[in-house]
């Protein structure tokens, strides 16, 4: 061959390399995202009041974005193995994890090995809504009926009173400790998988004492099917004005007077201009008349902040959550 020749099928295959680098990024030009499916993860059971959001959230944010949005419950071990499968994830977009403040900070108390960094391992996405959480007791529970008698029982009958959280580190089971505290006594803590799993032993009478949202324990309070005895927060629940707050009954504590709440989180190294997206669309999907009413329905305060603002919330949370889970006097396991 040559040197004409060789001159030519070196160019030849110089241009042939080309083309084959610039088809994959003219194709990624022309498919914008989204151009797929997306996957909305939910540490939780389905059935609970944060999966009822998230599915609402989910089936607005697809109209919104143009692409389905498919819920995948993936509950266990207090929220981590659903939250770990969304750090692992590519960052780009196609998988977001739907969770509460439980899951993104408070579990870190009770974990030793956690198998993600949940303020390094996350791209806030947007803060989207804070409700409130009411203590119901089994309406056979003849000693409570406020939060007062509530403390003479567990006081009067140490290790005997039990509660079911949504797992632990999870606010009820916080909760729960900081009344055993200032009841001088324990009670028998019972960990569950999610608010409804909790809630359908309370009805079944498996448990004495449980947590939900309020608006959603009011309605079983109504049909005589529990009673409301307290709720979080710093004012009464429009949709259960006769229930005194926490604080009202003489428990004050921080912790029964924040609210927690819910947030969309992408992994870390998602594109800034892929989470801008997915915000802008998040916002949309919250002012729409179907979220709206979800939300009232669950007596949940709408946010949809911007990913930094959510970040923000992330950072200043983290350090009070924690010294109020080492006051609780949780031991990591």
């Amino acid at each position: 061959m040559n040197l004409r020749s060789k001159a030519g099928a070196k160019l030849a295959a110089f241009m042939l390399s080309c083309i084959a680098w610039a088809l994959p990024q003219a194709h990624a030009q022309q498919a914008p995202f989204p151009s797929k499916p997306i996957r909305l993860v939910i540490p939780f059971p389905a059935g609970g009041p944060t999966d009822v959001l998230g599915r609402r959230i989910a089936q607005s944010l697809g109209e919104s974005i143009g692409q389905p949005v498919i819920v995948d419950n993936k509950p266990g071990a207090s929220g981590t193995i659903g939250s770990a499968e969304v750090a692992r994830s590519a960052p780009d977009g196609y998988t977001l994890l739907f969770s509460n403040s439980d899951v993104f900070i408070n579990v870190t108390g009770v974990v030793k090995k956690m198998p993600y960094d949940p303020m390094h391992d996350f791209a806030p996405v947007s803060l989207l809504a804070r409700y409130g959480v009411a203590m119901m007791a089994r309406p056979d529970l003849r000693t409570a009926a406020g939060l007062p008698d509530v403390l003479k029982a567990i006081k009067d009958n140490p290790g005997k009173i039990s509660y079911g959280s949504w797992g632990p580190a999870t606010y009820p089971h916080l909760i729960g400790e900081a009344l055993g505290q200032r009841a001088g006594a324990p009670l028998v803590h019972v960990p569950y998988r999610g608010a409804a799993p909790a809630l359908q032993d309370l009805l079944g009478g498996n448990i004495d004492i449980a947590f939900l949202g309020t608006a959603v324990a009011a309605g079983y309070a109504q049909k005589g099917q529990v009673k409301l005895l307290a709720v979080t927060g710093e004012r009464r629940d429009p949709l259960a004005p006769d229930v005194p707050t926490f604080a009202e009954q003489g428990m004050a504590d921080p912790l029964v007077r924040m609210s927690p709440w819910i947030g969309i989180a992408a992994p870390a190294k998602t594109p800034d201009a892929v989470v801008r997206k997915l915000q802008q669309a998040l916002v949309g999907a919250l002012a729409t008349a179907e979220v709206r009413r979800t939300l009232r329905d669950l007596s949940m305060e709408s946010v949809g902040s911007t990913p930094e603002e959510f970040g923000t919330q992330l950072r200043k949370d983290f350090p009070l959550m924690t010294s109020l889970i080492r006051a609780a006097g949780v031991v990591p396991e």
